[in-house]
């Protein structure tokens, strides 16, 4: 069985979801992680061995529908070409884009909305657009994991993803929080991507 985890950072996928990786590869699924590579900012991440990293172009906080349609055809054809068993995404635009690519190729995807950031914060057309966007993408999501109740109530509020799909992780998605507490994880730097 192959798993597939998409986000807009290969050093979000690693730092803070290795131990869910390393729990799945345990149990025999084949993993492959679809992200930008480092090349933007200054970190080094180190793609652990058992699994398959597939570098991909987004522009995270990019405008431009043209690098977004770009984006998503990219995507389809990663995941066609992969033909994973389920596809976990992160973030919004691999939740937007990915969803989407997932939906056409057949494939079981799952959204995880660990935050809603400034797509409900920011008023306007660009905020309108990412609403938009969202409640179409994720209606086609088969669960859509929350790590908050507020953000489960703004979901069905603003009638973003049905109640049905909705998902409360109430004790986290998996992020090794020793680490954190340790130090091993390198602080991000935003500002050089």
């Amino acid at each position: 069985m192959k798993l597939l985890f998409c986000d807009n950072t290969i050093w979000g996928l690693i730092n803070f979801r290795e131990a869910v990786f390393r729990h799945f590869h345990e149990q025999g699924y084949e993993i492959v992680l679809v992200a930008p590579s480092d090349e933007k900012t200054r970190m080094k991440t180190v793609v652990p061995d058992y699994v398959r990293f597939v570098p991909v172009y987004l522009e995270r906080a990019g405008r431009n529908p043209l690098t977004d349609v770009s984006y998503l055809l990219c995507l389809l054809r990663i995941y066609q070409r992969e033909r994973p068993d389920w596809i976990f995404h992160y973030t919004i635009k691999p939740n937007i884009y990915g969803t989407l690519a997932a939906r056409l190729l057949g494939i079981r995807s799952v959204a995880m909305v660990a935050g809603l950031g400034y797509t409900f914060a920011k008023q306007g057309l660009t905020g309108s657009i990412a609403r938009a966007l969202y409640r179409f993408a994720l209606r086609y999501a088969c669960r859509v994991f929350v790590l908050n109740e507020e953000n489960l109530n703004t979901l069905i509020t603003h009638h973003i993803a049905s109640a049905a799909k909705l998902v409360l992780l109430k004790s986290g998605e998996g992020v090794d929080t020793e680490l954190l507490q340790e130090g091993k994880i390198e602080k991000y730097d935003r500002r050089t991507t």
